[in-house]
């Protein structure tokens, strides 16, 4: 499972931190899922950037099995 939340800046991170955050798995099944239902819009209640999802996108794994965890990226903006 990952947590996608807003760091300070208002920038979308995957990690642990204080707030709101969505909880999602690493399958990108899951992330489009998600990106479909809007589902960061209502865990974060707040507006989210097209932009900050396709960021988001890019950064994650294709392959939920090749990524065992964030592999020390936890409080990285993507």
């Amino acid at each position: 499972m990952r947590r996608v939340r807003r760091d300070a800046s208002g920038a979308l991170v995957v990690g642990p931190g204080s707030g709101r955050g969505a909880w999602l798995c690493a399958d990108v099944a899951c992330f489009e899922s998600a990106r479909r239902r809007r589902a960061f819009r209502r865990a974060l209640r707040a507006d989210v950037e097209p932009g900050e999802i396709a960021r988001l996108q890019r950064a994650w794994p294709s392959d939920p099995g090749s990524d065992p965890g964030l592999g020390g990226r936890a409080g990285q903006t993507l």
